[in-house]
């Protein structure tokens, strides 16, 4: 568990209260007291000497000077801006950048991943079969999702026979077209690869076809952290549905950028979503 960092130690009574207490309230408040004192008693008193002004005149216009320069510094200068940058470089505040991102390159490989079948030839989920097939090298996919449309199930047949042609699927098996799945929220009751299209754009019940393939391969020996899901090649109301699905810590989803020259991305969701 990662420890609280000083300035939520100081200003959060509900991190640790006897330190909240004795350096945010009186350690603080001495410091304070003493600064003002020390002001007003030998700069006050010398002003006051110098230019001959009522004292209490003399430090109503000074605090008023005060405060108007300390809001033309936030609000009109970069300082604070400036300020931060500088407060982020100090680990000691507990102000730090990120040691990871959530997006980077998908460097690894996986023994099962779940592709959504684009209809065309040379769809994005080929270029995730053979990142993941890893010429046939161990470790390497064993096991393939691919959810398609009537539109793209054609695209599919005859990439798997490409495929075959060059013995990938020798090794690794390949799940698509009427392969049945069991409705993980309706038992009893399946789900099928082969999406009709009057549901192909519903992310409901592609959370749930996901859903189903997650447990289709605890029953192959595959565990969730084994298995990525591609997103690249699918509609909008689909790549939603998949993200549902995979928005836990141990489900991981890749897509192909169109930034960094076609490269693999693995996404790391760090957050889980509660039905309602």
């Amino acid at each position: 568990m990662k420890r609280p960092s000083i300035v939520q130690l100081i200003t959060d009574p509900t991190k640790n209260f006897l330190t909240f207490f004795l350096i945010g309230n009186l350690l603080f408040t001495v410091i304070s007291d003493g600064i003002s004192a020390l002001f007003w008693e030998v700069f006050g008193l010398w002003l006051h000497t110098q230019l001959g002004l009522n004292l209490a005149l003399l430090k109503a216009s000074i605090v008023a000077s005060l405060t108007l320069l300390l809001l033309l510094v936030i609000y009109v200068t970069k300082f604070p801006r400036w300020l931060k940058q500088k407060l982020v470089k100090i680990p000691l505040l507990g102000i730090k950048v990120p040691d990871q991102t959530n997006v980077i390159p998908l460097t690894t490989t996986r023994p099962g991943l779940i592709a959504a079948m684009s209809p065309k030839a040379n769809s994005p989920a080929e270029v995730a079969i053979f990142h993941h097939w890893n010429n046939g090298q161990t470790p390497h996919l064993k096991h393939c999702w691919l959810i398609c449309t009537h539109k793209s199930l054609p695209y599919a047949q005859d990439m798997i026979k490409k495929l075959t042609d060059k013995g990938i699927t020798q090794t690794v098996e390949f799940h698509y077209g009427n392969y049945q799945l069991e409705d993980p929220d309706n038992p009893g009751q399946y789900l099928n690869l082969l999406v009709e299209d009057d549901i192909v754009d519903d992310p409901n019940y592609i959370r749930r076809l996901v859903n189903g393939i997650y447990a289709d391969a605890q029953n192959q020996g595959i565990e969730e952290s084994e298995l990525i899901a591609d997103y690249t090649g699918a509609t909008k109301g689909m790549t939603a549905g998949i993200i549902l699905a995979c928005a836990t810590a141990s489900r991981q989803l890749q897509y192909i950028s169109q930034i960094y020259n076609s490269q693999l991305m693995e996404v790391n969701v760090s957050y889980k979503i509660k039905e309602a």
